[in-house]
């Protein structure tokens, strides 16, 4: 999947099949980018391209169109970040399987990048808890000592 550069038409039957699949329900509306140049529908799914709003659209479905294109141009940085950051933009491994094991590798590294950055902020809160009662039980002992 990942050796070939096919044209985005061409893979959308295989994608909504393998959703299909997945899911076990066929999708009503496929959300494209501009750059799709295709059917229009294909099965029983819509597809939906981004292009000016008529004026038969309504305010509230226009919004509605809107949220899922904003969504899906989400998408574009992740893959070019992942392209630049990860060594995704050339294969090191030979053939359709060392193609396919390199946009693995690179997608995991990415997925471990966002994790750690999760925890670090709660890792770090749990460090300045503990040195904070550490410090405290600390000063705790030393009164105590005094006292003696």
């Amino acid at each position: 999947m990942s050796f070939r550069n096919p044209y985005d038409g061409h893979t959308l039957d295989d994608a909504l099949e393998q959703y299909e699949r997945l899911v076990g329900k066929q999708a009503k509306t496929v959300t494209a980018d501009r750059g799709y140049k295709g059917k229009s529908k294909v099965k029983e799914s819509i597809i939906q391209v981004p292009k000016p709003f008529s004026k038969k659209i309504s305010k509230y479905r226009q919004n509605k169109l809107r949220k899922h294109f904003r969504r899906r141009a989400a998408v574009e940085p992740t893959i070019g970040h992942v392209k630049s950051d990860r060594r995704l933009g050339r294969n090191f491994y030979k053939g359709i399987t060392g193609d396919s094991i390199n946009v693995m590798l690179a997608a995991a590294a990415y997925n471990f990048k966002r994790m750690i950055n999760k925890w670090k902020s709660s890792f770090d809160l749990f460090l300045r808890e503990f040195f904070y009662h550490f410090s405290r039980l600390k000063l705790h002992l030393l009164a105590d000592l005094k006292t003696f």
